[in-house]
């Protein structure tokens, strides 16, 4: 099913006393943000795929028609460098051109700029948007060199050509106080502690787009679907502290469904864990394990109010068979020397993630890890309380890993977590609890997900394919095109690389794309 809702440009849109002015002619003409100045119409379809003769419940899509959306992200750490007066894509105007007959070029709406202050552990942002008209054949394409956004402070341009498609949104990111060039992959952005802790529990699409400060502790968040992109900026001084009464510990404590954590650059996190049955990890505690029932608690609370509680149930139904039925993604992070101290019974520990993926009666929690590292850092896991360790998963990497991993390396050094020396049946116990990079579980087969390999660990593991650094090098394949480049796609598979380069054996360790900044 397509609807369409067309609401034709006018001239007369374009007088004052026709500008919308309050939030009522927002709901009237549902096609407008932030603020009312300088708004006008423009074409928007709306669409599902839902049936509309079965349908309890259908969310519709809108998108502009015959237009696509360029979005200008300015970062500072001094508010008062932003740009004043600015114009975007100046080469085209967006209402002195009267008819497309002429050459085509009609940009009929700006948003007006937004702007977003910081709590002190982030950087100032100013976002700028405009909506390029497309109608007729003419695609207002840009062309490399020409203005994005121009002001007396600042000249943005376009630095390759663009040929755009309707309904699409082009995004770049300029930070005015490094220089760095980048491509926000969301329009919603994470620029401080506050930004970043309002993600948990959300299904949303996030891009951090600076350098954040995590002192003064860090409770883990969650995401439930969505994305979160950490565009290979800093995340340091974060000090997680958990006791008995609190869940898993982590940057996020949990990743689940069908989400996405990428390009996340984590330094020098301390995480100290005192509770049984923790997942504990630097950057996640689980990757896509079955939800408990606080959780779909939660999820459900999203539902919308009014529901008969047929329908209700329906939906309900709906979305624990999603959550369900799930594939969890995290690719291209790196954490740099992490130190992580647990004490507790039957913990998963490790250097990036606790304890990934399961199989249950409901269905696959299944997760997919590649690409990512663990530079350094050291992991104690019961010092003096052997008998702790007789059921925990301890792992370099990974602490129990249920799904599939893949191009990855730990060169975690210092593991303390000596067991027992007799099981609880009174039998000997030789050797050390851990193992070098992760413990690999048996809940899904190879052909399934469940699997290690390509992977690399500084201590000694016996995964079949797990090689110590000592006796190899990685040899993975590597992206070198131009740099910043859009990476949603990447997160679709393990086929896509996030490796730059290979590094020097003992010396220099592989780099991922975002270390080319």
């Amino acid at each position: 099913m397509t609807i369409v809702a067309f609401y034709p440009y006018n001239e007369t849109m374009s007088l004052e006393e026709n500008y919308f002015a309050t939030k009522a002619d927002e709901d009237k003409y549902p096609i407008t943000r932030y603020d009312y100045e300088n708004q006008y119409y423009i074409p928007y379809r709306a669409k599902t795929t839902t049936d509309p003769t079965i349908a309890y419940y259908t969310v519709l899509t809108f998108y502009p028609k015959f237009t696509y959306k360029l979005e200008v992200v300015v970062v500072a750490e001094d508010n008062s460098i932003f740009p004043g007066e600015i114009e975007l894509l100046s080469g085209i105007d967006p209402t002195t051109t009267q008819d497309t007959l002429l050459d085509g070029k009609r940009a009929t709406w700006y948003d007006i700029r937004e702007s977003k202050g910081q709590d002190g552990s982030g950087s100032y942002v100013q976002q700028y948007a405009a909506y390029i008209w497309t109608r007729n054949g003419n695609k207002n394409e840009l062309k490399k060199g020409d203005i994005l956004l121009k002001s007396n402070e600042l000249t943005l341009i376009a630095s390759q050509d663009l040929y755009p498609s309707e309904d699409l949104v082009y995004r770049y990111g300029y930070n005015m106080s490094t220089g760095e060039i980048f491509i926000p992959t969301s329009s919603d952005v994470v620029y401080d502690k506050t930004s970043l802790a309002a993600v948990n529990a959300t299904g949303g699409s996030y891009y951090q787009v600076c350098d954040i400060d995590l002192s003064g502790g860090w409770n883990p968040i969650s995401l439930i679907g969505g994305r979160y992109d950490g565009g290979g900026h800093q995340l340091t001084n974060m000090n997680v502290t958990a006791t008995s009464a609190e869940g898993d510990a982590g940057l996020f404590g949990k990743v689940q469904g069908n989400a996405v954590l990428t390009n996340v650059n984590l330094i020098n996190p301390i995480i100290t864990v005192s509770r049984d049955s923790a997942s504990v990890g630097a950057l996640v505690g689980q990757v896509n394990t079955p939800m408990t029932e606080a959780e779909k608690e939660k999820l459900i609370g999203n539902l919308p109010p009014g529901l008969s509680e047929i329908v209700k149930e329906a939906l309900i139904q709906e979305l624990l068979a999603n959550a369900g039925n799930s594939q969890s993604n995290v690719a291209g992070n790196k954490v740099t020397n992490p130190t992580i101290v647990v004490t507790g019974k039957d913990v998963k520990v490790e250097g990036l993630a606790g304890e990934a993926g399961e199989k249950t009666d409901a269905g696959d929690s299944k997760s997919s890890i590649w690409d990512s590292a663990v530079e350094g850092g050291s992991i104690t896991v019961n010092e003096n309380l052997p008998a702790n360790n007789n059921n925990a998963y301890i792992g370099g990497f990974v602490g129990l890993n249920q799904g599939y991993i893949g191009r990855t390396y730990t060169s975690v050094g210092t593991i303390t977590a000596q067991a027992e020396s007799t099981d609880e049946d009174g039998n000997p116990i030789t050797v050390d609890k851990y193992v070098g990079f992760g413990t690999m579980g048996d809940d899904f087969t190879p052909e399934e997900g469940g699997l290690i390999e390509s992977s690399y660990a500084a201590l000694p593991d016996n995964n079949s394919g797990v090689t110590q650094l000592l006796n190899g090098w990685p040899s993975w394949s590597t992206y070198t095109g131009i740099w910043p480049v859009e990476t949603t796609s990447w997160t679709n598979g393990p086929s896509n690389s996030f490796w730059y380069n290979m590094g020097a054996a003992h010396d220099t360790y592989p780099t991922l794309q975002w270390e080319r900044k």
